[in-house]
């Protein structure tokens, strides 16, 4: 096996695969560099994890700004919506309050030249046009 170099790391952490760990193993028994690496590797870790972890003082390092989070609807609440509106609307022409159009029958005559009719049969909804009479009367 040729010298291990990377593989010495992942031997400290324990990620090597059992033959991966047996063939170094039996290189270490063999090559005092390699085991003179493997030494100052374990130092070196273990001088960085005896280091004390500090906290840097608040604002030291500014923030990052984070752009607004944007939320979109769920499609069933934008359906929801609208068939909420849809029935009210609905319900709003069904059972709304009914405005009849008032039409005065002195209006009609006099904008429009119509005149009411004396017949039973015609409704008061009903404009009959004018018919001049002959001779002026009316």
């Amino acid at each position: 096996m040729s010298h291990p170099g990377e593989l010495l790391s992942a031997f400290l952490d324990g990620e090597l695969s059992p033959a991966e760990h047996r063939k170094v193993m039996r290189h270490l028994a063999a090559c005092e560099a390699c085991t003179t690496e493997l030494a100052d590797l374990q130092r070196a870790r273990a001088a960085v994890r005896s280091l004390i972890v500090l906290e840097p003082p608040p604002g030291l390092v500014p923030a990052p700004e984070r752009p607004p989070i944007r939320r979109r609807v769920p499609v069933w609440v934008a359906a929801a919506a609208a068939a909420v509106l849809a029935l009210f609307i609905g319900v709003s022409a069904i059972a709304g309050p009914r405005t009849a159009l008032e039409v005065r029958l002195d209006e009609i005559s006099t904008q429009y030249g119509a005149r009411t009719s004396l017949d039973p049969n015609v409704t008061p909804g009903q404009v009959i046009p004018a018919i001049p009479s002959i001779g002026g009367a009316e």
